[in-house]
C-alpha cells in the first residue's frame, strides 16, 4: 500500500487536491482509500445518547453502526495512522492531515511565504523534507516553489499524480522507522 498527505490550512484548496488526487487515482485503476483528520475541539461520530454511545459506555469497542447504505466502526480512542492502516487493503490510501507518517506530503497554502498573519497559510510554513510538490490556492499565482512544482489540482491533475507515482520510484523507504 501506498500513502499520500495533503496537509495545509483551512480554505487553501486542501480537500479540493484530495478529492481530485483520489479521482485520478481511481480513473488510472487503483484502489484507493482516505484518511480525513477533523480537528474540531469536541468532536465525535457518536454522542453518548445515542444507542452505539450506549454500547460504548457498557464498554465495547469498536463499536459498529450499520444501515442500508454504509457502515461505520468507531473506536472510542485515538489510535495513529499505522493502527488506522492496518484496517485498509488499498493500493493508495489519500490521507487529509498532518501526519505522523513518513510519506509523500503536498502542501496547500494561500501564500507562499508567511505574511505575518495569525494563522500561518503560507507554503512555508507547510514544508518539510517528505514534501514533494505544492498545490491549492496559491498555484493560480506561482507555478514552482523553493525547487518544487506548484500544480492546479482542478486544472492539471495528471500532473499531480504522476509527481505522487514518480515520488515512490525514488524512494524506497516511504513508512520505515
Amino acid at each position: 500500500m501506498k500513502v499520500v498527505n495533503v496537509q495545509g490550512r483551512k480554505k487553501t484548496g486542501k480537500t479540493t487536491t484530495v478529492t481530485n488526487i483520489i479521482r485520478e487515482l481511481c480513473r488510472r485503476g487503483y484502489s484507493v482509500g482516505s484518511i480525513k483528520s477533523i480537528h474540531i475541539d469536541g468532536f465525535t461520530m457518536d454522542n453518548d445518547s445515542a444507542d452505539t454511545g450506549k454500547h460504548a459506555a457498557a464498554g465495547a469497542s469498536p463499536v459498529t453502526a450499520r444501515c442500508h447504505g454504509e457502515t461505520n466502526i468507531m473506536f472510542k480512542e485515538k489510535m495513529n495512522l499505522r493502527e488506522i492502516l492496518k484496517h485498509y487493503d488499498n493500493d493508495w490510501v489519500v490521507i487529509e492531515s498532518h501526519v505522523d507518517l513518513k510519506c509523500p506530503n503536498i502542501i496547500t497554502g494561500k501564500t507562499a511565504e508567511y505574511n505575518g498573519e495569525e494563522k500561518d497559510e503560507s507554503l512555508a510554513g507547510q514544508m518539510n523534507e517528505l514534501t514533494i510538490a505544492c498545490s491549492g490556492v496559491i498555484a493560480n499565482e506561482i507555478s514552482e516553489f523553493r525547487g518544487l512544482p506548484v500544480v492546479d489540482s482542478t486544472t492539471d491533475i495528471g500532473r499531480l499524480v504522476d509527481i505522487i507515482e514518480e515520488s515512490y520510484e525514488k524512494a524506497s523507504d516511504y513508512m520505515e522507522d
